[in-house]
């Protein structure tokens, strides 16, 4: 069926494949997180892998890939090809020329890439919240929650709490703001 669509349309394979992963990246981006959340709970279950460690793993790194390719491909496309022309025409060999040239100019982007996604873990509630059951596992919202109860909150126990799980977001995010705004300003002027 691909191939009658792109002899359809007169495109080459190569192309088709890069609109076919482009669209498949598009709906990873435009599926609610939410709409997911009961075939993801049931498939966890069934397969026992909730109340483990590893579980919030799988989720996560599930929907933070499509943003994290998104933004890193884009400023991998902006990257002048003359950075490899020349490497090559040095005698550099193709993974010197990705460790060496490529990923020394990604930095910025990766750290963006990195800082959003420890920030999406960090403050997520809702999976961590169906997958998880043992309070040793808890996540840090999860750990929150606790001061809460049905007919009464301890408010000055959950403003230090959040003061003391918000520190070290501060910190992090302070020691890397630089590579932030390098990173998201990065394609935006041509020139």
């Amino acid at each position: 069926m691909c191939d009658r669509l792109a002899l359809r349309k007169r495109l080459s394979k190569q192309t088709f494949l890069c609109y076919y992963h482009s669209f498949k990246l598009l709906m990873g981006m435009l599926i609610p997180i939410h709409s997911l959340m009961v075939p993801i709970y049931i498939i966890f279950s069934r397969m026992g892998l909730s109340n483990h460690w590893y579980t919030l793993l799988m989720p996560y790194v599930s929907f933070a890939l499509p943003m994290s390719i998104f933004l890193v491909e884009g400023f991998v496309k902006g990257i002048p090809i003359e950075l490899e022309e020349a490497a090559a025409i040095d005698g550099s060999t193709f993974s010197k020329t990705l460790f060496g040239i490529i990923l020394p100019v990604c930095k910025p982007i990766l750290v963006t890439v990195a800082i959003i996604n420890m920030f999406s873990c960090w403050n997520e509630f809702s999976f961590a919240l169906i997958l998880i059951k043992e309070r040793a596992l808890y996540t840090v919202p999860l750990g929150l929650r606790q001061f809460t109860g049905q007919f009464s909150s301890d408010y000055p126990k959950i403003m230090a709490a959040m003061l003391m799980t918000m520190a070290p977001v501060v910190i992090f995010y302070f020691a890397f703001s630089k590579q932030i705004i390098k990173g998201m300003v990065a394609g935006a002027v041509k020139g």
